[in-house]
């Protein structure tokens, strides 16, 4: 689009047009893209003189902004807000499969409201010794942003599957929530369970070697990607600063790292979630389901998800309640209930292999003497009762955890 197109386009048959003259009143900005072609510093200022030429009329002309973006431009703007990437390139049919931008990483549910929600239990322990008891959740959100903040550290989020962490990762972007919220437009994040490509190591470096400033969330994040990450992140021109999260059973702290353990929620607070979710459900169940769940809103939610319009729960003994959530609407299966018992007595096992030698679902079915596991580990995992994740001792390959 050259001077005299530009012309024509904001001054039709002469006048401007009453929408630039409007952007002009309310000090806004007026911006021409153009994607066919690149411009050399003359030609790109010869482009924004005549965009002033165009306004100068106008009784606001120096209350508006005006540029022009070619190709080159906007690809550089692009790469100056890395929250971006990811969308730009599903856009154009050349997306990083698993890696999202700022968004509802927890999948709550369209509708819903998304509000943290918070108590004055110390949800957040720390290795420090001067924490006590540990932190709120406000504190911790505090405190791991000033961590953040800073190119080169590193954070690893642990606790038992169910307790928020994920939501609590989001909530660290949130200007709804503590002091100074860290900038959404540096996130990347991605689910070790979705299979990331490229993976973490290899997009970390990308963004280091073309000195790109972004916080990396990795979810799901086995120890070694971890490690990985972290040596990375802390290498020489350092840009990039990494949060990772992980059901994580080992008290050793990795290197360079500073480690943060959620623990579960107040009942009060598991109550008040289930009564957002579910508002059919009373409060009195509401009530019954938070104590039966212990602090896991996995849990929580999953129960409540079972109960029916005009039904109670607060008769119901915890045998009742577990038998309840396991069965989620479903007929009684024994075997099912059985495979899951055994599932449970291990941290995670290799959910794929039957015959390999590292195959370990076997191995469990012959704890019980039975054979069909991998159908009923399918089946816990469609109900939410059992996790999967990623071996990167075997990646892509996943196994699983309940």
């Amino acid at each position: 689009m050259p001077a005299a197109e530009i012309a024509k386009e904001m001054r039709p048959k002469g006048i401007l047009r009453p929408v630039i003259e409007e952007l002009a009143a309310e000090s806004g900005a007026y911006i021409i893209i153009s994607s066919s072609g690149s411009t050399a510093d003359s030609a790109l200022n010869s482009r924004r003189t005549a965009m002033a030429e165009a306004v100068k009329d106008s009784s606001h002309a120096s209350q508006l902004d005006l540029d022009f973006y070619d190709r080159n431009r906007i690809a550089s703007w692009v790469r100056d807000h890395v929250d971006l990437i990811p969308w730009v390139r599903s856009r154009i049919g050349k997306s990083f499969s698993g890696w999202q931008a700022y968004g509802s990483w927890s999948r709550v549910p369209a509708g819903s409201d998304k509000a943290y929600l918070l108590d004055d239990k110390a949800r957040t322990k720390t290795a420090g010794t001067d924490d006590g008891d540990g932190l709120s959740a406000v504190e911790g959100i505090n405190r791991i942003r000033n961590v953040l903040r800073k190119p080169g550290q590193v954070v690893r989020l642990v606790g038992l599957s169910g307790v928020g962490k994920t939501r609590f990762v989001e909530a660290l972007f949130d200007p709804e929530l503590g002091v100074e919220p860290l900038n959404p437009s540096l996130a990347i994040y991605t689910d070790i369970a979705d299979g990331p490509d490229p993976q973490p190591r290899g997009l970390a470096s990308d963004l280091v070697a073309s000195s790109v400033r972004a916080i990396l969330v990795v979810d799901n994040c086995p120890p070694e990607i971890h490690r990985q990450l972290s040596e990375i992140a802390r290498a020489s021109g350092k840009t990039i600063s990494v949060i990772t999260v992980e059901y994580d059973i080992r008290e050793d702290q990795p290197e360079g790292t500073d480690v943060f353990s959620l623990e579960t929620s107040s009942t009060e607070l598991i109550e008040k979630l289930v009564r957002i979710r579910f508002p059919d459900v009373s409060q009195l169940d509401a009530r019954t389901i938070a104590e039966f769940s212990g602090g896991n809103a996995r849990i929580a939610l999953a129960l409540a998800s079972t109960v029916k319009k005009s039904e109670t729960l607060s008769s119901l003994n915890n045998t009742e309640l577990f038998t309840r959530l396991f069965q989620q609407r479903h007929e009684h299966d024994a075997g099912l209930q059985q495979i899951a018992e055994a599932c449970s007595l291990v941290y995670s096992f290799q959910g794929e292999l039957l015959t390999d030698e590292e195959a370990e679902l076997p191995v469990l079915g012959g704890l019980i003497g039975r054979n069909a596991v991998f159908t009923a580990a399918a089946e816990l995992r469609r109900r939410d009762l059992l996790q999967q994740r990623w071996s990167v001792a075997s990646y892509p390959t996943p196994c699983h955890r309940q």
